[in-house]
């Protein structure tokens, strides 16, 4: 009798999978943005409705994590993320054949509902398997595949754009989707560690009264998705400063935008070497803090001073993102940790919060911009830090999460 082929939980594969799920939004975002023009064109729409495409893919993304992580808690990760997985693929084949802008408008705001399945099953299905340092070395494995996602996806965008066209690098996403949704079907193996048959009022009521509850949870979630926040400052600034203040080449920005991009999977890198050497979340937390405090303030300094130039202000954008890298496994580890029964209420919300607060600060520093130039970037990056400052003091020495040494690395659910 042979035995079906699974992903084992220990293997590299496995990690790779979990990232890739974590990876689909920025990748269904950063792949489409060359194409803009051309839908426009295509569809007979004006700029700014080729331009929702974009905002109600991430509206759908912000939301569907709020109503997977229970589910997921409840009926099982598996069926929920292939739930998250169909929608994201049918939402992928209508856009390809849309016929009009209000048909891919609907199909992109149902693939944004499915891609959040993605990242709110894959931080419960971690910390379903895995604890300790086991659990943030994961953790970290994910926060770098799915931020070299963005670096790489424009790129790959405008290659499928020369080649297929725009219609194409929606198909393209739809085959992704389906690749995901048949090795999530042949290969993952049910990690929740309690089901029920139904999902009740009550019982979501609950779920997320206790972990709204929660300080530690509810820290660490502000503490991740104000992190998300000065990046995305950074994220819809950086054109802005570099393009039309600094006027860089755009082939130089790119190379910029890329070095950033690298500085946040070095973050993570760095998270994952010394997490699993003992190194206390809310010291990392607080270095990733005040570095960050140091580098926004920096950049205003030298504004005030009229000494901004590429030279000066990269290396503080660099620092930024880094800590952003460095901060975010950690934060994502104590939001999850302290309720496993959980995990998938937490991890939902975290995602939620997440896109929540890099909307809201993009949407600043894209509304300040005219008036405040490179003020408006840096100060709400500054604000950004203060907050996850404020956090991380609300949270308190209670909140910290001290790696056990008593507890095993790998939850006995991993080995079934």
């Amino acid at each position: 009798m042979t035995t079906r082929w699974r992903l084992a939980p220990q293997s590299i594969l496995f990690a790779v999978f979990l990232g890739a799920l974590a990876a689909l939004p920025p990748i269904s975002i950063d792949m489409a943005l060359p194409a803009l023009v051309d839908i426009a064109r295509s569809l007979h729409a004006s700029s700014s409705q080729a331009g929702l495409t974009l905002s109600l893919f991430m509206a759908g993304f912000a939301v569907g994590p709020i109503v997977y992580g229970p589910l997921s808690d409840a009926r099982g990760r598996k069926p929920t993320l292939l739930l998250g997985l169909v929608l994201f693929t049918m939402g992928g084949i209508v856009s390809a054949l849309a016929p009009g802008i209000g048909v891919l408008l609907g199909a992109r705001l149902v693939q944004g509902i499915g891609a959040g399945a993605g990242m709110t099953v894959a931080l419960a299905v971690v910390r379903d398997l895995f604890e300790g340092n086991a659990m943030q070395h994961r953790l970290a494995a994910i926060t770098v595949v799915a931020n070299v996602a963005p670096i790489v996806a424009p790129s790959i965008g405008v290659g499928l754009l020369a080649a297929i066209e725009w219609r194409g690098i929606y198909g393209v996403m739809a085959v992704c989707g389906l690749l995901a949704a048949l090795v999530t079907w042949a290969g993952l193996t049910e990690s929740a560690p309690q089901r029920s048959a139904g999902v009740a009022v009550s019982g979501l009521r609950d779920g997320y009264r206790r972990v709204l509850t929660h300080r530690a949870v509810i820290g660490h979630i502000l503490i991740n998705g104000f992190g998300f926040g000065w990046m995305f400052a950074y994220v819809a600034g950086s054109p802005l400063v570099l393009l039309h203040i600094l006027h860089v080449r755009p082939i130089v920005y790119a190379a910029m935008f890329a070095m950033t991009g690298a500085g946040i999977v070095a973050g993570a890198t760095v998270n994952g070497f010394i997490g699993a050497r003992g190194f206390e979340s809310r010291g990392i937390l607080a270095t990733a803090i005040c570095i960050t405090l140091a580098a926004s303030f920096g950049l205003i300094m030298l504004s005030v001073l009229h000494r901004t130039s590429l030279l000066t202000v990269m290396p503080l954008l660099v620092a930024s993102t880094f800590c952003f890298g460095l901060a975010a496994p950690s934060a994502t580890h104590g939001a999850l940790d302290p309720i496993p029964q959980l995990a998938g209420v937490a991890g939902g919300l975290l995602t939620s919060v997440q896109m929540l607060c890099g909307a809201a600060s993009s949407s600043v520093v894209a509304l300040l911009f005219p008036a405040l130039g490179i003020f408006a970037m840096s100060g709400v990056m500054a604000a950004c830090a203060l907050l996850a400052g404020m956090a991380w003091i609300w949270l308190g020495r209670r909140g910290g999460i001290e790696t056990p040494s008593a507890v095993a690395d790998v939850n006995p659910a991993s080995s079934v």
